[in-house]
Order: structure tokens, then sequence, then C-alpha cells
């Protein structure tokens, strides 16, 4: 459930995820609705490092915390960029694509709440084992398992 749908104001949610920016360098927002499809999160922090935030639908909070966890790690600890083209792997070896989304201020609002305009968000999509032959993409190692913690925006602690 979410911070606000367990009675949390907006000011509070606001101050509870400025803190896991602090802490962690990011945070993430994650959108439920009964079908998971309809399901997406988000990251909201590494605008300020001067990256892109990422966008991903169709997983649970779990594996949105999971995904997002590893990849933000590689921005904040290891200073790598991801872009529009770039692809990597998940933690279960399957493709994935990274494009950059028009019209991500419909989704990505707490992002562009704090950052504005200059927000960019790369959409993670879920690929076939191989990347489309007109496609230029940049091909990244694949991620170590992420941590088992990290910011869990929209949880109670």
């Amino acid at each position: 459930m979410c911070l606000q749908c367990d009675g949390w104001s907006a000011t509070k949610v606001d101050r509870h995820i400025n803190h896991l920016i602090e802490q962690h360098g990011w945070a993430f927002q994650y959108v439920e609705d009964p079908n998971l499809r309809r399901c997406f999160g988000y990251t909201v922090g590494l605008t300020k490092l001067g990256q892109p935030e990422f966008l991903v639908r169709g997983l649970d909070m779990a594996d949105t915390n999971t995904m997002f966890t590893g990849f933000a790690s590689t921005v904040i600890k290891r200073h790598e960029h991801f872009d529009n083209g770039h692809t990597a792997h998940s933690v279960d070896g399957r493709l994935l694509y990274f494009s950059t989304m028009h019209g991500a201020t419909k989704y990505a609002l707490g992002a562009y709440a704090r950052y504005g305009h200059g927000t960019r968000v790369l959409e993670i999509h879920f690929m076939d084992r191989e990347v489309p032959p007109a496609t230029p993409a940049l091909m990244y190692k694949a991620l170590a398992t992420p941590a088992v913690h990290g910011p869990i925006s929209g949880r109670k602690n």
C-alpha cells in the first residue's frame, strides 16, 4: 500500500523521500494497481547527479526495488552512465533495453515535481535475447546481484 493510502500526509511522504535521497542518493516511487501490467516504478534523485531517472513497468514492488538498487548503485558508486539505446542484463539474465521515455511527465510525477523539465527518464524494457539489428546499443556487463537492502519508498519502516 502507498504511504498516503496508509494515512501519511503529502508533506510527510515528501520528507520521507527526501530522507531516503539524502541517505542513499536516490529513492523510488511505486504506483500499484490490481493488474500488475499497469504497475510501474521510477527513481527519484539521480537527476541531481546529472543522470537520468529510471522507470520500469509490470514488476511488483520487490522486483522493482531489486532492479533499481542494482542500477542506481552502479550510477552512484561506480559512476556508470546509462542512456538511450544502452542495454544491460537483469539478475535473471534477461536482456534489458533503455530508451528515452517521451511523455514521462505523466508517469514520473515525483521526479518532475522535484527537478522540473530538466528531468530525463529512461524506460527499461525487457527484450528477447538479442537487440534488434537496427538498434545502436552499447552492451553493459551484467550487474552483480544488488544489495538486499535499499530504499523502499512507499513502505513503513
